[in-house]
């Protein structure tokens, strides 16, 4: 068998990983491993009749990640949208 090494290259991950150590305020969420600060935004939050619906503005300070040897930057310069609906009807509902 013939083993070849590959190099692999890491992306600092954006968000809130699972079991990591964090700091901040009631705005943002800092990594204290890697030093990412995490924006969530609160855009629209409505409950409703069997139908919640959210959606929050995002932002990652970690833009830059390393691609073939070069630095490249993120998706949208870190900015994402987040937003959670549900429009199937819930079980609690009666039908006629």
């Amino acid at each position: 068998m013939l083993a070849a090494p590959c190099t692999a290259s890491g992306q600092v991950q954006t968000g809130t990983p699972p079991f990591g150590s964090f700091s901040g305020g009631p705005f943002d969420t800092v990594n204290n491993a890697d030093l990412n600060v995490h924006f969530a935004v609160p855009i629209v939050n409505k409950a409703g009749g069997g139908l919640p619906f959210y959606y929050m503005l995002t932002y990652d300070s970690s833009i830059w990640y390393p691609s073939n040897g070069v630095w490249t930057p993120a998706a949208n310069w870190g900015w994402a949208a987040i937003s959670s609906g549900s429009t199937a009807a819930s079980d609690t509902m009666s039908t006629r």
